[in-house]
């Protein structure tokens, strides 16, 4: 490369560089610089330089950029969470303050009712001349049923066994030749009811049942049969307002071989042989329900 004196020949002023051109700071005039091909590998490089540091630097930028993007969201992820775990222990708080108000309103009613049967007790016993308290004893559970007990309650007591029996939807029936023939359920109408209380060999609870006889008809084609069966209720309980304690949960009646059929599904022929099955070999005392339901 060749040095260019950069002191204006013309009047010694200095000069600048103005692209590819000298200029005199004093008098203005512009000198040519003259360039050989070292020169302008040298810009080129210069050039090239100033791109990469460029391009580095946007680069650095781009980089500067994200991360400030990915530090924001993660800042705003953090911020939505505790917003969240603050609503829960909030929802929890708003949670437990309600059952300790519900708590401390039961608490209050059932002392309140306490007190109130307690101030009736003493009324009463004041009023009859008397003094002092005297406890209320509980009655013996009474499992003696009797038609009058189940009377307002026989309807519910029917509907729940015709469906119990109504689940027995079908019975395979052999003939004498051996054949099976498949009987479909067409309907069950309730017929009687009978009580059995003292029932032997069984604990006081369950020492009693109610039976529900049903006339059952079955269909094969253009074949019908009407038949009997029955379901019972066992652990009834006499309520003392009136009525009997029931889960109302129907069982239908395992039979013997006097039955009709030979599969699980299958009745008894004769009224007789349904009620000597289903009432008379419980053993106990029998007592019968209305001959038909009003």
């Amino acid at each position: 490369m060749k040095i260019v004196d950069l002191k204006c020949p013309n009047c010694s002023g200095s000069l600048t560089k103005e692209g590819d051109n000298l200029i005199c700071s004093s008098c203005g005039a512009a000198f040519a610089i003259d360039y050989d091909d070292s020169d302008v590998e040298y810009e080129k490089l210069q050039s090239e330089a100033e791109r990469e540091e460029r391009r580095l630097a946007h680069e650095k930028a781009l980089l500067e950029k994200e991360y400030e993007l990915k530090r924001q969201a993660e800042i705003d992820a953090e911020k939505r969470q505790q917003k969240r775990e603050r609503q829960k222990f909030i929802k929890a708080g708003v949670r437990k303050l309600i059952s300790a108000v519900i708590s401390m309103a039961i608490i209050a009613a059932i002392a309140f009712g306490a007190y109130k049967l307690m101030m009736y007790i003493k009324d009463t016993r004041q009023a009859a001349g008397g003094s002092g308290y005297s406890a209320i004893p509980t009655p013996a559970p009474n499992y003696n049923i009797t038609p009058d007990d189940v009377k307002g309650q026989l309807d519910e007591f029917i509907e729940v066994g015709k469906k119990a029996q109504m689940k027995i939807d079908q019975c395979a029936v052999k003939n004498k030749n051996g054949a099976i023939r498949y009987y479909d359920k067409k309907g069950a109408e309730y017929v009687d009811g009978y009580i059995i209380n003292g029932i032997p060999d069984k604990k006081e609870s369950r020492a009693n049942r109610l039976v529900l006889i049903y006339k059952v008809k079955w269909q094969n084609g253009k074949t019908k049969k009407s038949c009997y069966d029955a379901v019972y209720f066992e652990g009834l309980k006499v309520n003392p307002s009136g009525g009997v304690i029931s889960d109302f949960a129907a069982d239908t009646i395992m039979r013997s071989d006097a039955a009709w059929g030979w599969a699980m599904a299958y009745s008894f022929e004769e009224y007789d042989q349904c009620y000597r099955e289903n009432v008379t070999a419980l053993g106990g005392t029998v007592t019968k329900l209305d001959d038909k339901k009003s």
